[in-house]
């Protein structure tokens, strides 16, 4: 019997066993105060140390792997960071302000600039926090002289905080089983990475810490989400062969990745990938994707300097180029002047609500025309209907209307300039709020598809933050609000004649699946990784019986009788086959 058993959020499926391995282990800040005279020497030790990092971070950036190329773009990203002064700089001055030592005037500043990115709503962006810490714990460990331990074990469980893909890059990649973290979400680096590597990966890890110790023996299971601390040898046993299953499940469904997604009764869906650079369109074809349903544009404005136009279109002309069918691009997602000045975001008191999505765009039109115009350019480049444009964030009629305004003053400056373009493109319209689920029928007048953000929508539908834990108990995506609102959001779509799809941890969720294709849904929009799964599990459904399901859901009040009739359909369809897929529906996984 295992000497302890944890649990976490698993963002990388698979099973792995190894030896575990601390990252960052010195969590000790020295808070001492020190005298005038003694801020000079405090500041030089701080810049010496983040020199030291800035050096460390480039020879990560080396080992870097060409499939893995895109990763140099976020440890370029950390070594920006060493530079930023609003690191660096507002440490050395708290230590001359606030008459304290370099670490904890380095911890203090940390912390503050980990703040005003954890209270963004986009999740994109809030997980950027990752780096911030990332580049501080490097920092504090050169200046408290706690250098990293190199791990001596051939199969590694890599545990910590949060891990970046520099600290990756600091252990022989062929040594590492498994990933653990405290926290972290689906899109941070550590689930990203840990896909892209084919790691099983839990983040949210509770009690790892107190439970563990360095040199532990360690099953991760990324199917089940649990961590076993220093099991025996039955348990090691059993799990090897499970992990041998769903090793021979995987390569199966990756295997028949490229058949199309039709039920048994003939229904085709179409499984389509959510990405977030340019680069990973080469590889969809792969994961059998029919098309790109959701490019997130937010990477490229996160650097120190706005895009061009000029780069927007080669990156949108090359996304819809390489894309295995249709790419929907998603038009800048974010909110505040946040994007290029972190401390604006201290100005709204509650961002979740404020100037985001839509609401930034439009006001801000500079970046908005130049985002748009690349768009058109790039389209005018392709088949027709192969490039389409997503609007965040939408509440009002007029919100669509105004873009189509622009789009259209932007196509005749184009055509005035003989700069060849599309003069006009598909554009749909993100249904992530409850206003927007209202309007259905009035949007779906306005737009040639719906895309329904299911995170969004569940959580401005019981009004919570999803990664607050105190309310974590509803998100609920069973709770009655939510069902009846896809359904109506689906079924306005369909009576005015456009598709809707669906993207967000329910469209790769099995029961989210059943849920949304009993209501009709054309399209879901998942990470590339379990695109094959989701096919898989679309051609061994039956639409008619999600359809009949659907319905007992929507008269249903009571969420576990939901779940249960859920679970019943499934477990008849799949059977042992369910345990290899996850749920975020059912509250742990399958």
């Amino acid at each position: 019997m295992a000497r302890a058993h944890l649990y976490g959020t698993p963002v990388s499926p698979g099973i792995s066993l190894g030896t575990l391995h601390f990252l960052h282990s010195e969590n000790f800040v020295d808070r001492r105060s020190i005298k005038p005279e003694e801020a000079a020497r405090e500041q030089a030790l701080l810049q010496g140390a983040i020199d030291a990092v800035r050096e460390d971070l480039a020879a990560a950036r080396e080992k870097v792997p060409d499939d893995l190329a895109e990763y140099r773009e976020v440890i370029d990203a950390q070594i920006e960071m060493t530079r930023d002064p609003k690191l660096g700089g507002a440490a050395a001055r708290r230590i001359a302000e606030e008459g304290i030592c370099a670490s904890w005037a380095l911890h203090k500043t940390i912390e503050e600039l980990g703040r005003i990115f954890d209270a963004m709503d986009d999740p994109y962006l809030r997980e950027r926090a990752q780096d911030i810490r990332s580049v501080g714990s490097r920092i504090k460990g050169w200046l408290t002289g706690a250098a990293e331990r190199e791990a001596e074990d051939a199969d590694i469980i890599l545990a910590a905080e949060d891990i970046s893909p520099a600290d990756v890059m600091d252990v022989d990649l062929k040594r590492i089983r498994g990933i653990l973290t405290q926290e972290g979400g689906p899109t941070s680096h550590t689930s990203i990475l840990s896909r892209g590597l084919h790691i099983p990966a839990l983040v949210c890890v509770t009690g790892l810490r107190l439970a563990a110790r360095e040199g532990d023996s360690v099953i991760v299971d990324g199917l089940g989400g649990g961590v076993l601390i220093a099991p025996d040898d039955r348990d090691a046993q059993r799990f090897k062969a499970r992990a041998a299953e769903y090793a021979d499940w995987e390569s199966s469904a990756r295997t028949m990745s490229q058949w199309p997604a039709d039920t048994v009764d003939g229904l085709r869906v179409d499984v389509m990938a959510n990405i977030e650079r340019a680069d990973e369109a080469a590889s969809l074809e792969g994961f059998g994707a029919d098309g790109i349903g959701l490019y997130r544009t937010e990477f490229s404005f996160l650097g120190r300097q706005k895009p061009t136009e000029e780069s927007l279109f080669e990156e949108y002309r090359e996304v819809a180029e390489k894309s295995p069918g249709k790419a929907v691009i998603r038009t800048l997602d974010a909110g505040a002047d946040k994007l290029l000045d972190a401390q604006e975001a201290l100005k709204e008191p509650n961002p979740a609500l404020g100037l985001r999505g839509i609401r930034y765009t439009l006001r801000h039109p500079d970046i908005f025309r130049s985002q748009l115009s690349a768009l058109l350019r790039a389209g005018a480049h392709l088949p027709e209907g192969r490039l389409s444009i997503l609007l965040p964030l939408i509440d009002t009629v007029e919100e669509v209307r105004a873009v189509k305004r622009i789009m259209q003053e932007i196509s005749h400056e184009l055509t005035a300039r003989r700069i060849p373009h599309a003069e006009k493109l598909p554009v749909g319209v993100m249904v992530e709020t409850p206003a927007a689920a209202l309007i259905a029928d009035a949007l779906a007048r306005e737009c040639e598809f719906f895309s329904i953000g299911t995170n969004d929508l569940i959580h401005y539908l019981m009004a919570i933050d999803r990664n607050n834990r105190h309310v974590a108990y509803l998100n609920q995506a069973l709770h009655p609000a939510v069902v009846r609102s896809l359904k109506r959001i689906i079924d306005a779509g369909h009576r005015e004649g456009i598709r809707v799809s669906a993207c967000g941890e329910l469209s790769s969720d099995p029961y989210g699946i059943v849920l949304l294709l009993g209501m009709g849904i054309d399209a879901v929009s998942a990470s590339p990784s379990f695109l094959p799964g989701i096919k898989h599990l679309i051609r061994k459904l039956n639409s008619q019986a999600c359809s009949e399901l659907a319905s007992q859901l929507l008269m249903s009040t009571d969420i576990s009788a939901c779940k249960h009739m859920l679970n019943e359909l499934l477990q008849r369809t799949l059977g042992r086959e369910l345990s290899f897929h996850t749920s975020t529906i059912m509250g742990t996984p399958a």
